[in-house]
C-alpha cells in the first residue's frame, strides 16, 4: 500500500455534532494544504506496512486520544487544537500554524509507523519557502495557425481557487492578455470538473469534463489585448464559478 493522501481537518467526530460549522470552516481553509501535500507525497511512492494509505493530523479541543489506524486505511494522529491561533490566523495569508501542526502530527506519527518523516518536513520547508502556494500549470494549446499559446494556470489558496489564462503571442513571445477566468469557494469537488481541455478555434473554449464548453474567449478581442469572455451555465454555475472572496 502506498501513502497516497495528507489530511489536515479537526478530528471529525469530535465536531461532527458539537460544532460542525467550525469544522467544515477549517476543512474549507486547510484544503489547499492537503491538495498540494498528498500531490506531492504521491510521488514519494512510499510503501507503507499496508495499514494505511492516509496520514490523517486531527486537531481536537477534547480528550487526545493514542495514534491509531481507522477506517478506511487511514492513521489518525489527534493533536492538541489551539482555538484562538486559528480564529487569528483564518482569511489571513499566513498558514504557520497549520504548518506547524502538521510538523507536530508527522513527528507523532513517525513514533507509531514508519512513514517518509524526512521527505514530509521537507515538504514543510518546501511549501513555506514557496511563500506557502500551491500553484500549477494544468494545460498549455500552441496554435502556429493563430500564432497564439494559451496558458491555464491553477491558483489554490487558503481562501479561494482560481483559473487563470495567459495567452502569448508565439512569434514575438510577448503576453497579449492575463487574467481570471473562474473563481470559487475552496474545497476539490467545488471546482474539480469545471475545466479539462483548450481548444483554438473560432473563438478560444476551455472544456470540462464532459467535454462540453465551459468558458469561451473572445479570440479576436485576445489578439487585441484583451480578455472578453462568458462562462457557459445557469446562474447557479456562473454563481459558483464567480466566487468573490
Amino acid at each position: 500500500m502506498t501513502l497516497y493522501y495528507i489530511h489536515l481537518g479537526l478530528s471529525y467526530y469530535d465536531y461532527i455534532e458539537s460544532n460542525n460549522e467550525l469544522r467544515y470552516e477549517f476543512q474549507q481553509h486547510t484544503n489547499f494544504i492537503d491538495d498540494y501535500f498528498s500531490k506531492k507525497i504521491r510521488k514519494a511512492r512510499f510503501k507503507t506496512d499496508g495499514t494505511f494509505n492516509t496520514v490523517s493530523v486531527s486537531p481536537t479541543e477534547f480528550v487526545i486520544k493514542p495514534n491509531s489506524i481507522v477506517p478506511i486505511d487511514v492513521l489518525k494522529v489527534s493533536l492538541p487544537f489551539e482555538r484562538s491561533r486559528y480564529e487569528a490566523t483564518k482569511g489571513t495569508r499566513d498558514c504557520s500554524y497549520y504548518l506547524e501542526l502538521l510538523e507536530q502530527g508527522f513527528i507523532k506519527a513517525s513514533d507509531f509507523k514508519p512513514i517518509p518523516l524526512e521527505t514530509l518536513l521537507n515538504l514543510i520547508e518546501e511549501f513555506k519557502q514557496g511563500g506557502c502556494k500551491n500553484e500549477w500549470v494544468h494545460k498549455k494549446k500552441r496554435s502556429k495557425e493563430e500564432n497564439l499559446e494559451i496558458i491555464l494556470t491553477c491558483e489554490f489558496t487558503t481562501n479561494y481557487f482560481q483559473l487563470i489564462v495567459t495567452a502569448i503571442q508565439i512569434s514575438t513571445k510577448k503576453e497579449l492578455v492575463k487574467g481570471m477566468l473562474i473563481r470559487t469557494e475552496t474545497g476539490v469537488s467545488i471546482h474539480e470538473g469545471m475545466y479539462k481541455d483548450i481548444i483554438i478555434d473560432k473563438d478560444i473554449i476551455i472544456t470540462d469534463s464532459s467535454d462540453s464548453p465551459r468558458i469561451i474567449i473572445n479570440k479576436e478581442a485576445v489578439q487585441q489585448g484583451k480578455l472578453d469572455f462568458i462562462i457557459v451555465g445557469d446562474k447557479d454555475i456562473k454563481a459558483v464559478l464567480s466566487y468573490k472572496s
